[in-house]
């Protein structure tokens, strides 16, 4: 075996230019495949991450009615019971971020605009999704103010600067009606037009006071550190909590429209990959194949001076090994040069295809993931097609006539 292993890796340096060939045509499939799936994940990734930061966190504390019918009547109270299961579980729990919001009647002067006024704390809001780098005029509160921060949008629409006041008017806690003038303290810009034309925001606290709901919460996000815990933690958390009074929702729970897009997503890129390995396949099939027929004189020369065919097809095999396996990690690392440099300069896009991105609240670009399931699996993937499809020799060698090769 020794001596075939010698003969196979002599072989494939012999002829250096026929090797090179093959081994650029496995290394250059490799990295195809992982710039491709890197995209389509990192794409995900970005519009997964979007979700959880700009909309439902990774999960929710919400009262077990509120999802079905989500007015300022379902609020939970946020209380000890909460708090001291939330506490238990402080290891998996980066962060919460606490919100009261409900429908309200916005107006300055004869100018009325529906809002949604959303009562925070502005430190863990900026946490989350970086709120106040979207300030464009004015400041953002503190705990302890009592001025509203409104979307550009509004202040647009109800001709409203920095310094004048407006007056929000909708419906309280059991029935009470929530009135109140502002003053408005700053102006924020979203790439997202539903949030652009319909965000106030006020201080937590005043908010409570607001809907006339001292202690409650419309929900409760929360944040971990490794969203692998999610599912994990939801059903701590249910189970820990009264479900007659509590529910714990996930962003997939919260989200189904956008869970089964991207479900219907996944299936395309399935498909895609299928394409892309069989294309792949041929691909290094073609490459085989030529430098077969350039050895088939060699391999008939070799049988007739006593070769047995058993051996021939080992070497066969044996050098397909090599071949695939310089080519796979040799693609890996040139794989991830090429995606790490992409994961740092992502693509920009421009013209419709950027104004969709941004009417989902997205930033314009085409992201790359560096995740390392990505190199290893697409590695593997193509190992495996250049291993069936470097058979092929080893199949040939036991069919081979002797004499007819001999001659070539």
């Amino acid at each position: 075996m020794k001596i075939l292993l010698t003969l196979a890796w002599r072989n494939l340096w012999r002829k250096k230019r026929r090797t090179f060939i093959t081994v650029s045509s496995v290394m250059f499939a490799a990295i195809l495949a992982i710039t491709l799936m890197s995209m389509i994940n990192g794409t995900t990734d970005q519009m997964i991450d979007g979700i959880i930061s700009n909309s439902t966190g990774h999960l929710q504390v919400q009262d077990v009615l509120y999802d079905e019918e989500p007015s300022m009547d379902h609020a939970l109270e946020y209380g000890d019971e909460v708090k001291a299961v939330l506490e238990k579980y402080s290891d998996y729990i980066s962060y919460t971020v606490p919100r009261i919001q409900g429908f309200c009647l916005a107006s300055k002067d004869i100018g009325t605009r529906g809002v949604v006024v959303t009562g925070i704390i502005p430190e863990f809001e900026d946490r989350m999704n970086d709120l106040s780098s979207r300030m464009i005029e004015g400041e953002m509160f503190t705990p302890d103010d009592n001025y509203a921060v409104i979307a550009e949008g509004v202040a647009t629409q109800l001709e409203v600067a920095v310094g004048d006041t407006i007056v929000l008017l909708g419906q309280g806690f059991q029935g009470m009606t929530a009135a109140g003038k502002y003053k408005v303290g700053g102006v924020l810009r979203f790439t997202l037009p539903e949030q652009n034309n319909r965000m106030v925001y006020l201080p937590l606290r005043e908010a409570q006071w607001f809907y006339a709901a001292p202690d409650r919460l419309t929900n409760l996000i929360i944040m971990v550190d490794d969203a692998r815990d999610v599912p994990l933690l939801a059903r701590n958390l249910q189970n820990d909590l009264d479900g007659e009074w509590y529910a714990v929702k996930t962003w997939e729970q919260l989200m189904p429209d956008e869970v089964a897009a991207f479900e219907a997503r996944d299936a395309q890129v399935r498909l895609f990959a299928w394409i892309l390995y069989i294309v792949v396949g041929f691909g290094i099939f073609g490459t085989i194949i030529m430098m077969l027929y350039e050895r088939l004189r060699e391999f008939g020369i070799l049988l007739s001076i006593g070769l047995k065919r058993a051996q021939l097809a080992v070497i066969c095999a044996l050098e397909t090994l090599f071949i695939s396996f310089i080519g796979v990690l040799s693609g890996i690392v040139a794989g991830f040069i090429v995606v790490y440099w992409l994961y740092l300069n992502p693509i920009r896009l421009t013209g419709d295809l950027a104004d969709i991105m941004l009417d989902f609240g997205l930033e314009p670009i085409f992201a790359f993931s560096i995740a390392p399931h990505i190199f290893i699996f697409q590695g593997m993937i193509i190992f495996i097609i250049a291993l069936i499809v470097g058979m092929y020799p080893v199949r040939k060698v036991f069919k081979l006539d002797v004499v007819e090769a001999a001659r070539k």
